[in-house]
């Protein structure tokens, strides 16, 4: 069998397969900041007083500068490449992440500097790693899908404990230096060698003139209005916000259960594992099977997941499970979000599509965390955040099935509004 290109079904590897490294690499960095928050509440709720709604904020700040930059970074990454992208957004967001540590006793202060970050974040944004996978593989997409975005998995699993040890070692200004120096190091020297830019098949037949200006917008805006699109990003924007109740803020809901700092992150690292294993699952499943369905029974596994620490009181043993539960879903979530995305608009205007959808989940990465901890500020419990999650989990299963197959025109890379 042949691949839609002609290639022999591992050619695709053979190929392209260098380019799963970098972008690895480059998710992980992009979550840094989001998996190290929690562990960092402690330690700033107790040197400022602050509550943790007012630390977690810095999330909401990234998700409402996403909403407006992600779709405009997203069209940069259509029209220049994601390699003019990356590099200088990798150095861009090292910097902020080490700024962090140098916030006084002002909230204002902290907040001015995840607004730093928030727009260098947006410069290293998962549709950049997507659009490069997305561009060079067709018949092994989900898988080398699933690839990349273990790097946030890897990231779920280690950044909480590793960020622990850090502050326990140099404080927690000190983490956020080591944390971007690390980050740096790491990441640039993979981008520069291995991240190149690779013009995708559906789009070399594109008008070069037709797709400039008000005829792109136009093509993204149409797209994006379509009831096909407003699903897939309505069943996104429900999974991720209760999602991120039990990913970056999981340690500060282990807390409130009456679990200690230590065994809080070890739990929250159940998640980065269940979340590896999830990416790959959902790569083999999204190669063989319809995204959509393998999406909305993905999404039910964190609602039992729910059900089980509503059950139960401080419990290691069924907490681990839960998260891991919550992680696995997570995983196979996500690769069905960049593959659907792709297979149901095409590769033309992915950057920005995807883009949209990038700020759809980062702003649920902003109301999860700072909505669920308003609640314990006002309530002193985690429940009620537990029980809506479960909720919204399902609606969001609902609306991923009610996608529809792929249209026949993606085959062309055309960005449709099919019903």
């Amino acid at each position: 069998m042949t691949a839609r290109d002609g290639t022999a079904p591992f050619g695709e590897w053979r190929r392209h397969g260098w380019i799963v490294l970098p972008c690895f690499a480059g998710n992980l960095l992009g979550s840094i900041h989001a998996y190290s928050l929690g562990a960092m509440v402690t330690p700033l709720e107790a040197e400022f007083g602050w509550t943790r709604s007012g630390i977690t904020a810095g999330l909401l700040i990234i998700s409402v500068v996403a909403i407006f930059v992600a779709p405009a970074v997203g069209m940069a990454v259509d029209r220049f490449g994601p390699r003019r992208v990356a590099i200088p957004g990798i150095a861009f967001h090292c910097l902020a992440l080490g700024l962090l540590s140098t916030t006084g006793g002002d909230l204002w202060n902290w907040w001015a500097l995840w607004l730093f970050l928030a727009f260098s974040n947006m410069c290293i944004a998962p549709m950049l790693w997507t659009a490069a996978i997305n561009s060079r593989f067709d018949r092994n997409r989900g898988m080398a899908l699933a690839l990349i975005l273990c790097g946030t998995s890897v990231g779920a699993a280690t950044i909480p404990l590793i960020t622990t040890m850090l502050i326990d070692a140099q404080g927690w200004r000190g983490a956020y230096i080591t944390l971007a120096l690390i980050g740096f190091m790491t990441v640039m020297p993979l981008i520069l060698l291995l991240f190149t830019d690779h013009r995708p098949p559906d789009a070399a037949d594109a008008p070069p003139v037709a797709e400039e200006g008000t005829s792109r917008l136009r093509a993204v805006r149409t797209a994006a209005s379509s009831p096909r699109f407003l699903k897939l990003g309505g069943a996104v924007l429900m999974f991720t916000t209760a999602l991120c109740v039990f990913t970056t803020n999981g340690v500060p809901v282990l807390l409130g259960e009456g679990f200690d700092a230590v065994a809080a992150a070890s739990i929250a690292g159940a998640t980065g594992i269940g979340s590896l294993s999830g990416r790959l699952l959902g790569g083999f499943l999204l190669d063989r099977y319809e995204a959509r369905k393998v999406a909305a029974i993905a999404v039910t596994l964190p609602a039992a997941a729910c059900g089980l620490l509503l059950a139960t009181e401080a419990s290691l043993p069924v907490a681990t499970v839960a998260f891991f539960m919550i992680g696995l879903s997570s995983g196979v979530e996500y690769d069905a979000c960049a593959y659907l995305a792709a297979r149901h608009f095409g590769m033309r205007h992915f950057g920005a599509l995807f883009g949209i959808i990038t700020g759809f989940i980062l702003l649920s990465n902003g109301i999860g965390p700072a909505g669920s901890n308003l609640v314990y500020d006002l309530l002193a419990s985690y429940e009620p955040v537990i029980w809506t999650a479960m909720g919204m989990f399902l609606g969001s299963s609902v609306l991923f099935y009610l996608l529809g197959s792929y249209p026949e025109r993606i085959e062309q890379g055309e960005a449709t509004g099919a019903q």
